[in-house]
């Protein structure tokens, strides 16, 4: 080797040409290193970029059409006859993340007028307005006419006042009106009004871009987004008993479905799963799971105000559904992740359309996750399928009365991480934060429980420990605050035998 290097050294000294001429042996080495080397830059680049770029939408908190992403995306159209020099490197920048959803306060005053007629009075007022969208430039981001229903909730008066959206931000045109800007996210953002007294936004209208427009077939949305003011008990128990509604039906058509879970046994009758179950992981589905932690703190026994908030988040969930009805997370997600009421993804629609055809669901994902009642049939039968798929990996799970808790979990996050743990550690784990507390006060630890300690430790921030968490949550709350009709109970003095365990 060394001769040979030498020989073509003394090549190159005398006839002064190019190494890779001269030498094929630096040529094949001096080339494959250069093509490795870009090769792993350009799929770290790639890596890189999707890393970086991924937004996170809710849902948890699903991103409303139209809601501003993470940070806006440089035009590369340019004007027809020019051209633009590309930059040798490019710059490989980090995304804004979403603004998380800010705590949520009580109701700053009680309504003393019937909301349910006071909303739809609104909304058709808003049907005789029109908003336009206007497309960005290069100089000129992209913005659009949105129109806000104030209700006075102690008189009924409604007045409609318009404003503008831009850059992620938003103003209104009006003056005499103080407000603040809680929370954006598109037409289901949360404004409060400061002034007038006792206003609150009752409804908007909300302009769509081109490609929502197309995909909707219309050219702005009229939904009522969820602000403090409209946090009434009202609007709570019409949520609750619209899902109730809803669920109800959905049970009564799949009554010629039989179960997978439970053969020969209607799923209209599943003893595993009550109306309340599924409205619950309905519930949790919606539920920021950032604020579930920031409230709770990891921790076993729940004080009074961390119950409250946690009661919050879901009554805020009841209140978009009892103000919208029908509309509800009807335009929320899109075909690349869940969607809807039921927050389906067409991965798990697939799933429901192969296996229970006697379902009906509407083979147009669209439609099917819009309508409430084909998206409650189809959570039903892919509940349904995901307990029947792990009972046969454990079979004492529907006996042990956690089927529903495993069958949550994986219907959230799929199958493979609750079947881990049911394979290796039995049901225990399916309360992740009583299962750790209680490993991590038992000494000694045998070798079987010391992996499931670790497991349970490695992973007690994952989407599905923190899932549990919350479904074991909502249901205990359910029980303390809201009666069976979805109506809050009188309230009780809390004692340390009543707090969430």
């Amino acid at each position: 080797m060394a001769v040979f290097s030498h020989r073509c050294r003394k090549v190159l000294s005398k006839a002064r040409i190019n190494n890779e001429e001269s030498c094929p042996w630096r040529e094949n080495t001096s080339v494959r290193i250069r093509r490795f080397l870009w090769r792993w830059l350009a799929v770290l680049a790639l890596i890189g970029s999707a890393h970086l770029g991924w937004e996170i939408t809710d849902s948890w908190e699903p991103v409303a059409l139209g809601a501003p992403k993470a940070r806006a995306a440089r035009s590369s159209k340019r004007k027809s006859g020019t051209t633009r020099r590309r930059p040798r490197h490019r710059r490989l920048k980090a995304l804004r993340s979403v603004k998380p959803m800010p705590a949520l306060a009580e109701a700053p005053f009680d309504a003393e007028v019937p909301l349910l007629p006071l909303i739809e009075e609104a909304k058709s007022a808003l049907e005789k307005e029109s908003v336009s969208y206007f497309s960005g430039t290069v100089r000129r981001p992209e913005s659009r006419e949105v129109k806000l229903a104030l209700a006075n909730l102690k008189t009924g008066e409604i007045r409609i006042v318009s404003g503008m959206e831009s850059n992620r931000t938003f103003k209104l045109e009006n003056p005499e009106i103080e407000y603040r800007v809680d929370w954006w996210n598109g037409f289901n953002s949360s404004i409060t009004i400061l002034k007038p007294e006792n206003t609150a936004v009752v409804a908007v209208l909300y302009a769509l871009d081109p490609k929502h427009e197309k995909e909707l077939g219309q050219d702005a949305i009229i939904y009522s987004p969820y602000s403090s003011a409209l946090l009434q008990p009202e609007l709570i128990a019409a949520g609750s008993e619209y899902l109730l509604d809803k669920i109800s039906q959905a049970r009564s058509e799949l009554e010629a479905v039989e179960s997978r879970a439970f053969p020969k046994l209607s799923l209209g009758h599943v003893p595993a799963l009550s109306d309340e179950d599924y409205r619950n992981i309905i519930l949790v589905e919606h539920m920021d799971p950032g604020r579930f932690r920031s409230i709770t703190a990891g921790g076993i026994v729940l004080s009074p105000q961390q119950e409250r908030d946690v009661l919050r988040l879901a009554e805020r969930i009841l209140v978009i559904i009892g103000a919208n009805q029908e509309d509800a997370y009807r335009f929320t997600g899109s075909y690349a992740g869940a969607r809807g009421l039921t927050q389906f993804t067409l991965v798990g629609m697939k799933v429901v359309w192969n296996n229970y055809p006697g379902a009906k669901v509407s083979r147009d994902f669209l439609e099917a996750t819009s309508d409430h009642v084909s998206a409650i049939k189809a959570q039903i039968c892919l509940l349904d399928h995901d307990l029947a798929e792990l009972s046969q990996d454990y079979p004492d799970l529907v006996a042990s009365g956690s089927g529903k808790y495993a069958a949550g979990a994986s219907y959230n996050g799929g199958p493979s991480r609750v079947r881990y743990g049911l394979q290796n550690f039995g049901v225990d784990w399916l309360h992740p934060v009583v299962r750790l507390a209680d490993l991590a006060a038992k000494k000694p630890l045998d070798r079987k429980e010391r992996l499931e300690y670790a497991w349970l430790l490695r992973n007690k921030a994952h989407e599905t420990f923190i899932y549990l968490n919350k479904l074991h949550t909502i249901e205990r709350l359910n029980e303390r605050f809201l009666d069976g009709s979805g109506r809050p109970a009188p309230e009780t003095p809390v004692t340390k035998d009543s707090n969430i365990r």
